[in-house]
C-alpha cells in the first residue's frame, strides 16, 4: 500500500501530459538520485528509501509513493513537496 497516494485530472491530453511527467523524471533523477524506468504510460521510480510510480491517461495522473521506515516520519513534507512539483508540471483542474 502506497504511503502517498495522488490522484489528478487534467486537460493535458496523453502526449503532453506523459512529456511533463518525462520532465518529472528528470527532476527525479537530478535531485533525488532516482531510477526512473517507463513501463508504457506508467513510469517507475526508485531511491533509497522511496519508490513508486506515475501513471498517465488522457485525463488523469495517478502518483503512488512507497516510504521506507526513515523516510516515513517525513512523509507530509514529502507530499507538499511533491505536490508543488506536480502543480508546476501538470495543471490540475478546479474542483466542481
Amino acid at each position: 500500500m502506497a504511503d502517498i497516494f495522488i490522484e489528478r485530472t487534467h486537460t493535458l491530453g496523453l502526449d503532453q501530459a506523459l512529456d511533463q511527467v518525462e520532465a518529472l523524471a528528470y527532476l527525479l533523477v537530478d535531485e533525488l538520485d532516482a531510477r526512473c524506468a517507463w513501463d508504457g504510460n506508467r513510469l517507475d521510480f526508485t531511491r533509497p528509501g522511496a519508490s513508486g510510480c506515475v501513471e498517465v491517461t488522457e485525463t488523469l495522473l495517478i502518483l503512488e509513493v512507497s516510504l521506507g521506515f526513515l523516510l516515513r516520519p517525513f512523509k507530509d513534507r514529502i507530499e507538499q513537496s511533491i505536490t508543488e512539483k506536480l502543480d508546476s508540471l501538470v495543471p490540475c483542474l478546479p474542483s466542481v
